[in-house]
């Protein structure tokens, strides 16, 4: 007759293995099946489901909001219904493998020599595979149930306030920990990896794939050799251990777990928990409560037999009974959870030798935080099953801990960016992870570049064009470039500089534009948008809007001939035209305009020719003989014939290259509002045709606060952000600094921009800057604006989305890349 178990002894009791011994590498691992959803089925009708949980930055943060994070996370694990546990695994990664992840890979073309270099800084700052692996945090939960299908409807019960409760892990607008269920190919291949570490495999699990073809898929996870040792086991022609948390200290600290995690080895850390219900608690510590009493009495009453009536019990009982006491109080008053936890790691390397240097390493955290780890002796089997994502406890040593002190475990250390096909933005300053995002996946695209002079802003700028240019060969980039900074990049990569400055002879026609594919029902968008542009085109020059007789005479002369010009070019490719004929007027009968039919031109070719010019507006204003429009079109004249005529001209530059600069470092004075605004149309008339062809539109603006400073220029730019995102555009603002965009209406503008901007790169930032980006920025921890209080050259902040990451992008100046991207007149742009 087996013995009976209060609630609290059944919680201190192991799992029991599906096979106690095993007689093969199957029989190792104890999962009785595997169902679709991803749920493991484990002995004793045990059921267990895996979820990934993305990290938030609790490194990151003040003291204040590290402590409200810690109460959140003690919240979130009050609200686990059932038997838990969380894993931070440094899962192993292999050399190739690792390479290939973050190099850019060569793709025979003139850009590798710009690949090769930028795969030089990469390898610079990640000096083995192991270092800028991206820690994972598994959370596991494992039930009891009936079978597989109320396992399911148990796992889709709890699941919703589960996830709710980790959203709820920000602080101060800052993102919370998401949970993702991991799907059952996800979490077998998180087995497969580790059951294959040192096999150079791409093998790929496939469920269905294993059911149709009939396979055994512990089989098909089997390692080639695993062997247990009484202190280690050896998987592959590696080394492992397994060891757990003999001793804890008595004051925790939260960094415990992220400082062990830190250690360079593939390792997983898990803490498994076991919940004891209050009442089975109450009742433990009233039966030790019970038991010290009566070795206080046996002791009073030896004593007294003893003829020593006047002592009392031994001071280490009395100070134990005063202790259960008070905790019974606690447990009484306060509503806190209880679990039994057990803390295992497991470590693994390639021989012994680099087994016990790793393990020296933990020892030496271990110590300075207190605690005292043992191994799993004669255990390591069972401990590798509790230790790993199973959701098993076949080893335990339990330590009895309240949410909050369970939470001091903290999990999370600080976010990390690695997007698929994302560019590289130099390594997490918190946790030495190289950095790759892609602006693609953000809501909003566009971005503030935010420095102060001389803090690298131009150059980072261009670092990041170099790496989305190379990586993303049909994607379009415009510099809008005030200070020549970016002439020597386009030369590098042959791109299109056009410079505002008449003696240059490049000439762009503002008016250019593509009829290829537009049918008539689509032209009264173009005539609004020219129109438009006209409109704000003269406005700039006269310093005044147009009054209620102008603007009527002036949009009726744009309509006119956008309309013929649209009827022409359909005959010009015999096309003929779906409505109204028109006749081709005296003032366009020229030599250019004679031929009627000529298939011989590209589309490209014909925009450049036959697309209406400043002078076909100003002759249509005075071919209709009214007072108004010969008013306009005098206020035309000086744009048709006078000292700004630079944009009367056909365009004669190659408008279709994929890198193409405005140079306004030339630009005449009374020239350079006027410059704006055409370079603002070219812009959007580009961007759109773009859209049109499914391409992506990269845009700088440098110097930002110049454009944003022009009232006429600002409206342009604005509308400009906020419809850029429509048009599969990048929008990045380049400025010194915030004070700047602030100057005139530019805190209603800055409102604005920032409202429509999810990517900031914030580098060096004086006193007032910071003081501007924390009230314009509460959802960034004070903490992190350290990072850019007179911020080294290359260093600063990335805020991507809701992450907030501190970068370095420090490249050497041996490298190709900085004779490039250096502007800083023979000084180092960026040094190492």
């Amino acid at each position: 007759m087996s013995m009976l178990r209060s609630e609290y002894a059944k919680t201190k009791e192991l799992d029991k293995p599906v096979y106690s011994n095993p007689e093969s590498i199957q029989q190792c691992f104890s999962v009785v099946s595997i169902d679709d959803t991803g749920i493991f089925e484990l002995n004793d009708s045990k059921y267990s489901k895996q979820y990934k949980l993305s990290d938030i930055n609790f490194l990151g943060n003040t003291s204040d909001e590290q402590g409200s994070i810690i109460v959140a996370f003690s919240k979130v694990l009050e609200t686990m219904p059932c038997r838990f546990s969380y894993t931070v695994a440094n899962e192993y990664v292999d050399e190739a493998e690792f390479n290939k992840k973050v190099l850019y890979p060569l793709q025979n073309d003139e850009l590798d020599k710009l690949r090769r270099e930028f795969n030089k800084i990469i390898s610079d700052k990640l000096t083995d595979a192991n270092q800028g692996l991206y820690q994972t945090i598994y959370l596991t939960l494992t039930i009891s149930a009936d079978d597989m299908r109320d396992a399911r409807a148990q796992f889709s019960a709890m699941e919703p306030a589960i996830r709710a409760a980790f959203i709820g892990l920000g602080v101060n607008g800052m993102a919370g920990s998401v949970m993702r269920a991991l799907s059952i190919n996800e979490r077998m291949q998180l087995l497969y990896n580790f059951t294959h570490i040192g096999i150079d495999t791409n093998f790929k699990f496939d469920f269905y794939k294993e059911l149709s073809e009939k396979r055994d898929w512990m089989t098909t996870i089997a390692p080639a050799s695993l062997l247990f040792e009484n202190e280690c086991f050896h998987i592959n022609g590696k080394v492992g251990k397994v060891i757990y948390i003999e001793e804890y200290p008595k004051v925790l600290e939260a960094d415990i777990i992220s400082k062990l995690s830190a250690i360079n080895c593939t390792s997983y850390i898990t803490v498994n928990n076991e919940i004891i219900s209050t009442e089975a608690l109450q009742k433990e510590v009233q039966r030790k409560h019970a038991k010290v009493g009566i070795q206080i009495e046996n002791q009073k009453s030896r004593k007294r037999n003893n003829n020593d009536f006047l002592s009392d019990a031994s001071s280490s009982l009395l100070a134990t009974q005063e202790k259960i006491e008070e905790f019974e109080e606690n447990l009484t008053n306060d509503d806190l959870h209880y679990f039994n936890t057990t803390i295992l790691m497991m470590f693994i390397a390639d021989d012994m030798d680099a087994l016990n240097k790793i393990e020296s390493k933990i020892m030496s955290v271990a110590n300075i935080k207190s605690i005292k780890f043992a191994p799993c002796f004669a255990t390591q089997r069972e401990g590798i099953n509790s230790c790993f994502t199973f959701g098993i406890q076949e080893f335990k040593h339990v330590c009895n801990l309240s949410s909050p002190c369970t939470s001091m475990f903290m999990p999370y250390k600080t976010q990390e960016l690695n997007d698929n096909n994302g560019i590289y933005y130099g390594n997490n300053q918190l946790s030495g992870n190289a950095i790759f995002a892609n602006k693609k996946n953000l809501k909003n695209r566009n971005s503030l570049i935010l420095a102060q002079p001389g803090s690298g802003k131009s150059v980072f700028a261009k670092l990041e064009t170099i790496c989305a240019f190379t990586t993303n060969p049909d994607d379009q980039f415009y510099m809008v470039d005030p200070n020549a900074d970016y002439i020597s990049l386009a030369k590098e990569i042959n791109g299109t500089v056009i410079s505002f400055d008449p003696a240059a002879g490049l000439y762009m026609n503002p008016l250019d534009v593509d009829f290829d594919g537009i049918e008539l029902t689509d032209l009264e968008q173009i005539i609004y948008e020219k129109g438009d542009f006209l409109q704000t085109l003269i406005s700039s020059c006269i310093k005044r809007d147009l009054t209620e007789d102008e603007l009527p005479v002036l949009n009726k002369a744009v309509e006119k001939v956008y309309n013929e010009n649209y009827s022409r070019r359909r005959n010009i490719n015999g096309l003929g035209n779906e409505a109204t004929e028109y006749n081709i007027p005296a003032y366009m009968r020229n030599a250019a305009t004679s031929v009627s039919v000529d298939t011989e031109l590209s589309n490209d070719e014909q925009i450049k020719q036959y697309s209406p010019t400043l002078q076909d507006i100003y002759q249509a204003l005075l071919d209709m003989n009214d007072s108004h429009a010969t008013h306009v079109a005098k206020m035309m004249d000086i744009f048709v014939n006078g000292s700004m005529n630079l944009f009367n001209h056909r365009t004669n530059v190659d408008m279709n290259n994929r890198f193409i600069v405005f140079d306004l470092s030339h630009t005449q004075e009374n020239m350079r509002v006027t410059s704006m605004v055409v370079m603002m149309e070219v812009l959007r008339g580009k961007i759109r045709k773009n859209k049109q062809k499914e391409l992506w539109s990269h845009i700088y603006i440098d110097e930002f606060h110049e454009l944003l400073g022009i009232d006429t220029v600002a409206k342009f730019v604005l509308k400009l952000w906020a419809e850029v995102r429509k048009m599969n555009g990048l929008l990045t603002g380049i400025t010194q600094n915030i004070s700047d965009l602030l100057r005139g209406n530019g805190e209603v503008n800055l409102g604005k921009i920032f409202s429509n901007t999810e990517c900031f790169v914030l580098l060096s930032q004086s006193t007032v800057d910071l003081e501007y980006l924390m009230h314009y920025m509460p959802q960034v921890s004070p903490a992190m604006f350290s990072f850019i209080d007179n911020a080294e050259r290359g260093t600063g902040l990335l805020r991507f989305g809701n992450v907030t990451i501190p970068f370095d992008m420090k490249i050497k100046s041996d490298n190709d890349i900085y004779r490039i991207v250096n502007t800083d007149s023979g000084k180092k742009a960026v040094v190492s």
